[in-house]
């Protein structure tokens, strides 16, 4: 090979080189950035929730050492609960019934659940015109029955 081959197969591969050192930092800086935007909108989601769990506990006098609190992962999110498929399914029922009688709707934020033993639970939403109500179900049978259904304004 000639001197000029040789120049141009180094040019070559020096451009190779380039691009694919640019594409690398491309699809690392726009995962990172992904990653960003996901922890943001997790924390933010986290954040709101806590809020809630902390606004019914301080709105209906619930004494925290007598329940299990559970928020929305803990019941719809496969990969990260630790409650047993039928619990989860149950408070599932509760929620949708809810959902049917148009206590919970767009708008609303995402419900907390409060476990009282395994027969017990309660289900605390904020709503859209700043109330905030808890429902409370028998969750011992497939089906959960409601118990009672109390609103009152944010504290």
């Amino acid at each position: 090979m000639s001197g000029e081959q040789m120049n141009k197969k180094g040019y070559f591969l020096t451009i190779g080189g380039v691009l694919a050192l640019s594409i690398v930092l491309l699809i690392t800086f726009q995962s990172s950035a992904f990653s960003d935007d996901v922890i943001k909108k997790s924390s933010k989601f986290i954040e709101v929730e806590t809020t809630l769990k902390d606004l019914a506990i301080k709105t209906f006098d619930i004494n925290i050492n007598n329940v299990k609190v559970l928020y929305h992962r803990d019941v719809f999110n496969d990969k990260v609960t630790k409650e047993s498929a039928d619990l989860r399914s149950r408070l599932s029922s509760a929620l949708a019934m809810l959902t049917d009688d148009k206590i919970f709707v767009p708008g609303d934020k995402i419900p907390i659940y409060f476990l009282e033993g395994s027969n017990m639970a309660s289900i605390a939403i904020k709503h859209v015109d700043w109330t905030v109500s808890l429902t409370k179900f028998d969750i011992s049978e497939t089906e959960p029955v409601k118990i009672n259904h109390i609103v009152k304004e944010a504290k």
